[in-house]
């Protein structure tokens, strides 16, 4: 990638990071494209050359945090059958994959929670397509750990699951990023009766897989906007 091509994609990521992070605290429909340009430092026509318009932007941000789930899931999968892992294992990786993305990129999880709705029908169907994708990969996962588990029942377990480590959102600007990273794991891994681990830990996989992509969360645990525990 020639330098030009680098600091282009980088700048992308940089709008595509200040947008969610606008969109998660104001919602979409009063979120403008010269505020977001303001942030970045570009002016309101200059973002064209990124994106199309709002709807654009919106798409592109839940299109990229399905993908890069889904890219994460099937890199754990794909390494659990070359090294033959046990099926706890393949398990844990994936919900330590989760948890790191939603502690550290809050802002998305919640953009993908509240404003896939406002997506045209195309790219609503592409993100939905990507997220039962990366769901039957933990369903999957989950049945081999589990096997008296039954598909729906599996699936039920999942959803849940993947709720309660989204929920981190609300929680992770005051309480800070390490305590709500370890106690996310510590519950997902009971949901999903895996024995608790002493230590748990975000393993390598996850953190490469997250690589390279700018983080809208503080991990210093400063107040954000949900400035403490009473906040929903």
């Amino acid at each position: 990638m020639s330098r030009r091509a680098e600091l282009r994609e980088r700048r992308h990521a940089e709008i595509i990071a200040a947008a969610a992070a606008m969109i998660a605290d104001r919602g979409f429909h009063v979120t403008r494209l010269e505020d977001v340009g303001q942030v970045v430092g570009i002016s309101g026509p200059g973002l064209y050359r990124y994106v199309s318009g709002k709807d654009d932007m919106l798409a592109q941000i839940l299109v990229d945090i399905s993908v890069r789930l889904v890219d994460g899931a099937r890199a754990v999968m794909d390494r659990a059958r070359t090294e033959e892992w046990e099926a706890d294992r393949t398990l844990r990786e994936l919900l330590s994959f989760h948890v790191e993305f939603a502690v550290t990129e809050p802002d998305r999880i919640r953009v993908q929670e509240r404003e896939i709705g406002n997506l045209a029908p195309q790219q609503r169907e592409k993100v939905r397509s990507l997220q039962r994708m990366y769901i039957s990969m933990w369903v999957e996962a989950l049945r081999r750990s589990n096997p008296d588990l039954t598909e729906d029942a599996a699936r039920v377990r999942v959803q849940l699951a993947a709720g309660l480590i989204n929920s981190s959102r609300h929680v992770v600007r005051w309480a800070g990023a390490d305590a709500v990273r370890n106690e996310a794991m510590d519950m997902a891994f009971r949901a999903m009766d895996l024995p608790k681990e002493d230590d748990p830990d975000i393993s390598d996989i996850a953190r490469a897989a997250l690589g390279g992509h700018p983080r809208s969360a503080d991990e210093s645990g400063e107040i954000g906007e949900d400035d403490g525990p009473e906040a929903s």
